[in-house]
This record gives structure tokens, sequence and C-alpha cells, in this order.
């Protein structure tokens, strides 16, 4: 499904998409796929094996049976944002969509609606599939294989065309509410991508790489995924990426990055 047609649908800022009162996104788990509204069916099509894993916007997306009340207040949570953006989403609103009381709601997020959103992000990025890349001792011992991980984990973890609603709604309600920037980035994507530093860091200290600044270079590596994977799809590019085509960024970014880095 294009980023174009979310945005002409307004899924993460309006109610356009709402039926009989009822959130569409929050009802998608009693659905099939041939049986979805014709917008919303990108979002529940069928993915790769390794997107079904590690990808919790697909969770999100299929509204997945969780097991506390925490995490049916988060997943909610997150629809909601997406469906109508931040400035527009209430605590009242949640809980309803939840099925949960009001003072439910409150007693687990007291701070209120700003707390709740850095809730949703944590969870988001606590996902993020290689957020455990210095613990991989295969990982550890060739930065080939690290490498192509982390490639692997960008690529599945923004794969989903919901993923792009989220930053999209992020980067939209960020000029109004500067707090909202400032949750995404120290709850989720700094952790993330200080994961994948200190990962490259540890190659140059092990010798594996030569690196003088480890911050610029994984920069760098993450650049070389993300650009293609994440921010044409979030410029508007409607055109999904094969899994070949895929592979091959992944492919190249780490030989490219080997290249320059990899002591001779």
């Amino acid at each position: 499904m294009s980023i174009n047609a979310l945005m002409s649908a307004d899924i993460y800022c309006t109610h356009e998409c709402r039926q009989g009162g009822t959130s569409i996104l929050s009802n998608r788990a009693s659905w099939d796929i041939e049986g979805a509204p014709e917008i919303l069916r990108g979002l529940i099509s069928p993915m790769s094996a390794a997107e079904k894993k590690d990808s919790i916007f697909e969770e999100i997306a299929n509204a997945r049976p969780v097991q506390s009340t925490r995490d049916v207040i988060l997943m909610t949570a997150s629809r909601v944002f997406i469906e109508h953006g931040y400035e527009n989403a209430s605590m009242d609103l949640v809980a309803k969509e939840a099925g949960t009381a009001r003072r439910t709601l409150y007693n687990q997020f007291p701070d209120g609606k700003e707390a709740l959103f850095r809730a949703v992000v944590e969870r988001m990025w606590r996902a993020f599939p290689a957020m455990d890349i210095g613990d991989d001792a295969e990982a550890l011992a060739d930065p080939e294989v690290g490498l192509r991980r982390i490639g692997q984990a960008v690529s599945s973890f923004w794969g989903p065309p919901l993923a792009v609603a989220f930053l999209r709604m992020v980067i939209a309600d960020g000029r109004r509410f500067p707090d909202l920037i400032k949750s995404f980035f120290e709850m989720g994507k700094t952790p993330a991508v200080t994961s994948v530093r200190n990962y490259i860091g540890e190659m140059a200290r092990r010798g594996l790489l030569r690196i003088d600044n480890v911050d610029l270079a994984s920069k760098q590596f993450l650049g070389l995924i993300d650009e293609a994977v994440l921010w044409v799809r979030l410029m508007g590019d409607d055109r999904a990426l094969t899994a070949g085509e895929i592979e091959e960024i992944i492919e190249s970014g780490v030989a490219m990055f080997l290249r320059f880095y990899r002591p001779a």
C-alpha cells in the first residue's frame, strides 16, 4: 500500500477512517485480508518470515493477543496515536478503544498522555531486532555477520506500512509538540542507535575494523540502509521493495562499509 494512500485516508491524523464510531484500526483483528477495507489491506498483508518475527508494527496492525492490561493499553494507544495523531488522541479515547476503565488507564499512566506516548515509543523500540547485537557471539567474531544482522533488523523493523505511518505522525505533530520528538529519541531511537554504535565500537576495539570516529561510522552504515529502505518511503515513494532489492541494499551496504573500514 502506498504512503500517499495512507496520507489521503488520513489514517494517522483524522477521524475519516472511523466507521459508525468504531475505529477501523482497533477492530482489524477480526478481519481476514480479503474482507478488509481496500485502504487498509496493505497494513495487514502477508509479510516475510523475518518481518513476522521481528516487527512490532505488524503486531500492532493485526492486534495480536497480548497478556497484560498494560500491553493491551500500549498496543491500543499505538493505534490511536497513528490513527488520530498525537494532538487529537486522548486518554479517554485510548481507554474506550482498549475496553478499559479511565481510572485503570490513569493508574497505569498517572502523568497522562505524554507519559503514555513515551511508554508506547519505548515498547516499539525495545522490539528493535538488533538491540541485543552486543551479546551475539557470532556477530562479535565477524563484523560482516553483525553488520548484515543490523541491516536486516533495520529493514524488517521499518518494513510494515504502519511503521512509516507512525514515523510520519511523529514528524507531523512534532512541530507543534517538541516533547514528542524528544520522547521519540530519548525513549527509543537513541538506545537503538547506541546499540549499533557500541557494536561497531567493539569491532574497532577488537581490531576487526579500523575506525577513528565510531559515531560517524555508525551513522554512515545506518544511512546506507535507512536511505533506501525507509526514507524513500517516508517521502512518498509508493513502490514496495522486493525481498531481492532489500537483500541487495543490505549486502552492498555491508560490502561498502567493510571495504572502507576493514583493516587491509
